[in-house]
């Protein structure tokens, strides 16, 4: 007798945590690879060419000229989210109920620039973005 009520009580809470799941969704999106400081150690200020950086790390996703020379920027982000809809339950049981949704969304997007001079020398580079872990945008409640 112990164990068919232990049998159900476990039934019963598997299924519980499945419905309380069924409104979970958790989703995250990688744009480009990331650029790390090991891989642009080898460039040289007043050396290396745009030939050796795009060996070395690709092709960049954008070139501009700017007022200090022409910048290489090569782009990356990382977005996470994860969202509860408290609605899930009560659909399966009324003929209607709203979306009742908590949602956290985190953005993190980052950038290393690179400055060349008219010959297309590395004249400066750096990371826009590298001392926070935090993400940029962090919407509320979580």
């Amino acid at each position: 007798m112990a164990t068919r009520s232990l049998s159900r009580a476990c039934t019963i809470g598997a299924l519980g945590l499945t419905l309380l799941c069924a409104g979970c969704s958790v989703r995250r999106v990688v744009f480009n690879d990331v650029v790390t400081p090991e891989q642009v150690n080898f460039i040289r200020i007043g050396q290396t060419t745009i030939l050796e950086l795009a060996d070395h790390i690709g092709a960049p996703d954008e070139v501009n000229e700017s007022e200090f020379g022409v910048v290489a920027l090569y782009n990356w982000s990382d977005t996470k989210s994860a969202a509860l809809d408290f609605g899930t339950i009560p659909r399966l049981f009324l003929p209607y109920a709203p979306t009742m949704t908590l949602t956290k969304t985190g953005i993190t997007p980052e950038q290393f620039q690179v400055v060349f001079d008219p010959q297309w020398t590395v004249r400066a580079y750096g990371f826009s973005r590298r001392t926070s872990e935090d993400p940029v945008i962090w919407f509320w409640p979580f």
